[in-house]
C-alpha cells in the first residue's frame, strides 16, 4: 500500500511538473518568441520547418491554401516558393481578428503616423491612402494607417 502511494505521489508530481513547464514555456514563447522583433526571424523559413510549424500552432493558423495561412489572432502568413515571405498583423480586423502581441520595431496599434515615421525613419514608399513601407537590411515593414493611426503591420523578406 505504501509503495503504491509513493508511486502515485511520484506520478502526480511528474504530471504537475510537466504541466507547469508546458505552461511557462508556452507563455514565454507567446511573449517573446512569436512576436515583436523576433517575428522577422521567421521570414524565409521553409513551409515544413519546425519554426514555421511552431509559429502556425502558436497563433492557431488555418490553411486557406498552400501559400496562405489565416488566424483569428490577427495574424496572416503568406508563403512564396514554399518559404515564409510575409507576415501581416491586424488590429481589430473582422476577418483576421486582433493581434495582441508586441509589434516589430516598438510599433503599437493606434500610434499616429508621425510617431511611426519617427521610429522607422523615412519611408521608401508612401501613398496618400495611408500605406507606407520602410526598408531594413533584410526585410521590409509595411504600415497601413487608418484615420492617421496605425492599424496593420506587415513584414516581408527582401
Amino acid at each position: 500500500m505504501v509503495l503504491t502511494f509513493e508511486y502515485e505521489k511520484y506520478t502526480l508530481r511528474k504530471a504537475f511538473c510537466f504541466r507547469t513547464h508546458g505552461f511557462f514555456s508556452a507563455k514565454l514563447f507567446a511573449q517573446t518568441g512569436f512576436d515583436g522583433n523576433s517575428l522577422v526571424s521567421f521570414l524565409g523559413k521553409e513551409a515544413t520547418s519546425t519554426e514555421l510549424k511552431d509559429l502556425k500552432a502558436n497563433y492557431h493558423c488555418e490553411m486557406a491554401n498552400d501559400a496562405h495561412y489565416l488566424s483569428k489572432a490577427g495574424v496572416e502568413l503568406l508563403l512564396k516558393e514554399d518559404l515564409l515571405n510575409e507576415i501581416h498583423l491586424y488590429n481589430k480586423s473582422a476577418v483576421y481578428g486582433n493581434f495582441t502581441g508586441k509589434l516589430p520595431n516598438n510599433l503599437s496599434f493606434g500610434m499616429p503616423a508621425g510617431e511611426v515615421k519617427r521610429l522607422l525613419g523615412k519611408p521608401v514608399v508612401s501613398y496618400n491612402n495611408g500605406y507606407c513601407e520602410f526598408e531594413f537590411s533584410t526585410y521590409i515593414i509595411s504600415c497601413w494607417l487608418e484615420g492617421g493611426r496605425l492599424n496593420q503591420v506587415g513584414t516581408a523578406a527582401k
